[in-house]
């Protein structure tokens, strides 16, 4: 018997050391995996934005950039990597560093994505693949160029006493899937008032304790309720109206969001 106690606390010795390894390494991933992401939102005049990522496990597949372009251009980001963890992980800095040389390098959005699509074919060997929605911000002319690659379409509060909701739609399919992507460019304008919110689809699927879905209307329905407050407020008020609906439910999946509003 005191062979046995005696084996048993080696490997329960080895199997704290492992765990503990593990967790600092996991740790310094999350510390990396922020680092991706942007310090801070671009100060664009007549323009608010407000954006925030909260990865489910220590680290995620979401992302969001901001991308100077010129002096009058903003390449706006949102995206969502298949998995989870660390793999979802590395795809999404594999993803993020190729998207950003394509876009700094090719200003039209769907010849821009359609060659970081390509590039991410061929660096990855895994069966994963990203969804995203690339816009260009027109500071200068307050407009948007945008594609969708098989992203969940953001919503657009119209300006207005109805306060209409756009979906914005395109034609395309998530990177990394196939080699040659068609992609559908749409221009629109951004008038005073409006709200682009961009989100993934952590934002919508959130559960509760029934297994309901937060959902889109529920989403609709407190953008519409805080339309009048800056976007830093309006991204709070979504995240803490998910936070109350979810209730003791743990998060399941990573969620982003940006919230973009014409002054």
């Amino acid at each position: 018997m005191a062979s046995d106690l005696s084996q048993y606390m080696i490997q329960l010795r080895q199997t704290t050391a492992e765990k503990e390894r593990m967790a600092k390494e996991l740790e310094i991933a999350e510390g990396i995996q922020k680092s991706f992401l942007p310090e801070c939102a671009p100060v664009i005049d007549g323009i608010e934005i407000a954006a925030c990522s909260i990865p489910a496990l220590e680290v995620g597949g979401d992302f969001y950039d901001f991308i100077p372009i010129d002096s009058n251009h903003w390449g706006l980001v949102i995206a969502d990597v298949s998995g989870k963890e660390i793999p979802a992980a590395l795809f999404m800095a594999l993803s993020r560093t190729l998207i950003r040389a394509s876009t700094k390098r090719i200003h039209a959005p769907a010849e821009a994505i359609r060659e970081a699509n390509s590039l991410i074919v061929d660096d990855s060997k895994s069966s994963m693949f990203v969804t995203l929605f690339y816009a260009i911000l027109d500071t200068k002319a307050k407009t948007i160029i945008y594609v969708n690659a098989g992203h969940n379409p953001p919503l657009l509060l119209n300006a207005g006493d109805d306060g209409d909701i756009a979906l914005l739609k395109a034609e395309g399919i998530a990177l990394g899937v196939v080699d040659d992507i068609a992609l559908q460019s749409v221009d629109i304008p951004l008038k005073p008032g409006d709200i682009l919110v961009l989100f993934t689809d952590g934002v919508t699927e959130a559960v509760n304790e029934q297994n309901e879905e937060f959902g889109q209307k529920r989403l609709v329905k407190v953008i519409r309720e805080t339309r009048m407050l800056p976007a830093r407020e309006i991204r709070k008020h979504i995240f803490d109206e998910i936070n109350r609906f979810a209730g003791n439910q743990p998060q399941a999946d990573d969620i982003t969001l940006i919230i973009i509003k014409a002054l």
